[in-house]
């Protein structure tokens, strides 16, 4: 169940790991994706949606200023508006500052991505490499398999 809001409080709720899918039934490649989507909506909804919820109960009356009676468990109006502030303060600027340097530096092959996000991208490169060996086991009866 995703992010709910009831009379305008974050309710918590949880998340069941897998799904509808059996082993057989489908691509293992969809599979993969399809659990992979779940498994980082429940991230969002988990992590990164209470910690937004706790900077707009923080912000309460700025953030609901804007926002009618009746629309204030809409969660998605609630972030809209929240997000509005978020775009006018300074950090937020700043990012958009560094944005194009970033994106400057890498059209000039000078920035060092080595930095960003280690943890992820090495997880991510461990997935990509065990998902081409495990097509590349059965390539004698799958033929050749899109990576």
């Amino acid at each position: 169940m995703p992010i709910v809001k009831y009379l305008c409080d974050l309710c918590h709720t949880h998340h069941h790991p897998g799904g509808p899918h059996r082993d057989w039934e489908n691509h293992p490649s969809w599979i993969a994706g399809i659990e992979s989507l779940q498994a980082y909506g429940a991230w969002v909804s988990s992590v990164v949606l209470p910690i937004a919820f706790q900077w707009i109960e923080e912000h309460r009356a700025e953030v609901y200023a804007g926002v009618p009676e009746e629309l204030r468990d809409d969660v998605g109006v609630v972030i809209a508006a929240a997000f509005k502030l978020v775009k006018g303060l300074p950090a937020y600027q700043n990012g958009i500052a560094r944005t194009a340097e970033y994106e400057a530096a890498m059209a000039a092959a000078d920035a060092d991505a080595s930095r960003i996000n280690p943890v992820w991208s090495g997880i991510t490169r461990k997935v990509r490499a065990s998902t081409q060996e495990a097509f590349a086991e059965q390539a004698s009866v799958l033929g050749d398999q899109p990576e």
